[in-house]
């Protein structure tokens, strides 16, 4: 049952969380404007819409700043959830009804989880529908270019061939230069290059201008065969070339599903069907780990406590960060490297949750 005490810490914990959310998002898009605030105002007069393109651009930003400071935003408003309970010394108050700490803060933890919902609905239905867009204006508005090009994107194909697509035009889906080799046989190694590559739905295949395909030793690299080549035939089609450039969370969990599936040697998208769980976890560890900081320490010693979550926080997410790069790069089983962060910050939370009274 909710009671009213529930009620008021529940509504002191949203209003916490709004202003962290405000705060850290405003202070996010501020520095950004400011920082291309010179590209923005040329770029979007010369487009003729003016302050409208730059609205729409942080509009499309928005999952993007949610995911990035929502570590920060979670830990933040819980602990100055606590801060404000112990300043007029109704956290006191509220144990001398029999409550204990944890019993307190349960409207905190339970929002917290309702929080982290928020996070991950962001992740799965808006931040996939805006990515292209964001960066369409991200090319327009920062780079003055009137169509989103990626300079090089290096995959490998379900046969195992290397597919190296320079110069791709997202607007178009037109490859500047593209090349595919991959071996042959027992001896043999064949590579198809070529210019103006576009994608030939009822080929299932690359079309191409002034291609050639050369046929090589696999041992030596003796060019064995040599003659044009107008398609180059492949799984690897463009949503293909512009997943794998997206960021991860830019990516819904069934379409890292779908690519882990289909490319099941790669270290990236085996990461990723994880990543997308442990990510919102480890938001939520966050706030289990920073809250006894401050309910152990004395009024005192409460911003110290503040100050010590904070850099734990921090500690956290490049701990994270690290682990992910070894995952990504294949130096770390890419299962242990998501999961190690949570389950280290989870063990952790657990030890100092324990340690605040009953």
């Amino acid at each position: 049952m909710i009671g009213r005490l529930d009620r008021y810490v529940a509504g002191l914990y949203v209003s916490c969380w709004t202003l962290s959310m405000v705060f850290f998002a405003g202070l996010f898009g501020v520095v950004d404007f400011f920082g291309n605030v010179g590209d923005l105002l040329d770029r979007s007069q010369k487009s003729g819409q003016g302050a409208a393109i730059i609205g729409r651009f942080y509009l499309v930003q928005v999952p993007t700043i949610v995911k990035e400071v929502a570590p920060f935003v979670m830990l933040m408003a819980a602990l100055i959830t606590v801060l404000r309970l112990r300043r007029h010394n109704e956290l006191a108050a509220m144990q001398l009804t029999g409550r204990s700490s944890r019993r307190v803060l349960l409207p905190v933890f339970v929002l917290s989880v309702v929080f982290t919902g928020l996070l991950v609905w962001v992740q799965e239905t808006i931040a996939p529908r805006v990515a292209v867009e964001r960066e369409q204006l991200t090319a327009q508005l920062l780079k003055g270019k009137a169509d989103w090009t990626i300079d090089a994107i290096h995959i490998k194909d379900a046969q195992g061939r290397q597919f190296s697509a320079m110069n791709f035009h997202v607007a178009s889906g037109l490859i500047g230069k593209l090349h595919v080799s991959g071996r042959e046989g027992q001896d043999r190694n064949v590579s198809v290059s070529g210019s103006d590559a576009v994608w030939d739905e009822a080929a299932g295949a690359w079309r191409l201008q002034d291609g050639v395909r050369e046929v090589h030793s696999l041992h030596g690299g003796e060019l064995l065969e040599t003659g044009p080549a107008s398609l180059v035939v492949t799984d690897v089609r463009p949503d293909d070339l512009l997943t794998y450039h997206r960021q991860a969370y830019d990516l819904s969990y069934d379409e890292v599903l779908d690519r882990s599936e289909r490319y099941p040697e790669s270290a990236r998208y085996r990461l990723l069907r994880h990543y997308h769980v442990t990510y919102p976890l480890s938001v939520l560890l966050l706030v289990l780990l920073g809250v006894p900081f401050v309910l152990r320490r004395q009024e005192r010693g409460s911003l110290v406590g503040l100050g010590a979550a904070l850099l734990l926080c921090v500690g956290f997410l490049l701990v994270d960060t690290a682990v992910r790069d070894l995952g990504n790069h294949g130096s770390l089983h890419p299962v242990l490297a998501a999961w190690l962060p949570v389950i280290l910050a989870g063990s952790l939370g657990v030890v100092l949750l324990d340690t605040v009274d009953e």
